[in-house]
């Protein structure tokens, strides 16, 4: 996934790696995938800016992984369904021989799936319009663009819905409940979005956004301005910087110029 000024959302790419989490062969190729370039429309190549790895299963196979990876870009993450904010505090899993955390160890991050799956719904039941030229399309802060996708996948990104119950003491309590078993295609939204907002995009102004353009060599933007790509799917400096597209971002995988900004960590 890839995000945008005003939050825009692209599926840039869907990827399924088969195998078993027991064994290496599949992990080796996700960490192939960690070191993947993707080329913006103006030629230049990016880099993941962040990827969320989903320890709920295989857990201390996921653990591996990290520290194996050594990159900060790659963040532990585990879903749980309260809190007040999308990415929670981290916590220290790696322990020493008498039971203490390691500060430098592996750290794992909370991710209150609920807040992200509500906002992602919201967002699909946005439109486009017109914009007052009456020729350029405006699309609404948080529009998701979704390319030609097969239906399997549209419906576990619908998987879920939100509804009301009451717990034993009689009060109303809101919960997603499943309406199909599989879901991994939400799931993965949830995660890219977390890995996103550790980016920094929720806290973007205009002028993060101006750096980004500048480092790709993009005229500033008009008075209205194109949404661009925030390339998705940590306190240590990025090797990768945070990838910026145009209104339709024409993602494939190659090279010519490549992006390898700093800035991110300041």
């Amino acid at each position: 996934w890839a995000f945008g000024r005003g939050k825009e959302a692209w599926l840039v790419e869907h990827r399924v790696l088969m195998g078993d989490t027991a064994r290496d062969a599949v992990w080796k190729r996700l960490a192939e995938l960690v070191e993947a370039q993707w080329t913006h429309a103006s030629g230049a190549t990016m880099p993941l800016a962040r990827l969320a790895l989903d320890t709920g299963f295989a857990t201390q196979e996921a653990y591996a992984f990290v520290r194996a990876c050594g990159d900060a870009r790659v963040m532990a993450v585990k879903g749980t369904a309260r809190g007040a904010a999308l990415i929670g505090t981290p916590t220290a899993v790696d322990v020493t021989r008498n039971g203490k955390k390691l500060r430098r160890g592996i750290k794992v991050f909370t991710v209150v799936v609920g807040i992200a799956k509500l906002e992602f719904y919201n967002n699909l039941r946005k439109a486009a319009d017109v914009a007052e030229d009456g020729a350029t399309i405006a699309f609404p802060t948080g529009f998701v663009h979704l390319p030609k996708i097969d239906a399997e996948f549209l419906q576990q990104l619908c998987a879920e819905q939100l509804i009301t119950r009451r717990d034993r003491s009689g009060f109303p309590i809101r919960a997603w409940q499943k309406m199909r078993e599989r879901n991994e295609a939400l799931d993965c939204y949830v995660y890219a979005r977390a890995a996103a907002s550790a980016a920094g995009l929720d806290r973007f102004e205009e002028r993060h956004w101006r750096e980004l353009e500048r480092q790709l060599g993009l005229a500033p933007p008009p008075d209205t301005p194109s949404p661009i790509e925030l390339s998705s799917p940590t306190d240590a400096t990025p090797r990768g910087g945070i990838a910026v597209s145009g209104p339709r971002p024409g993602v494939r995988q190659a090279g010519r110029r490549v992006i390898k900004s700093r800035w991110l960590s300041s």
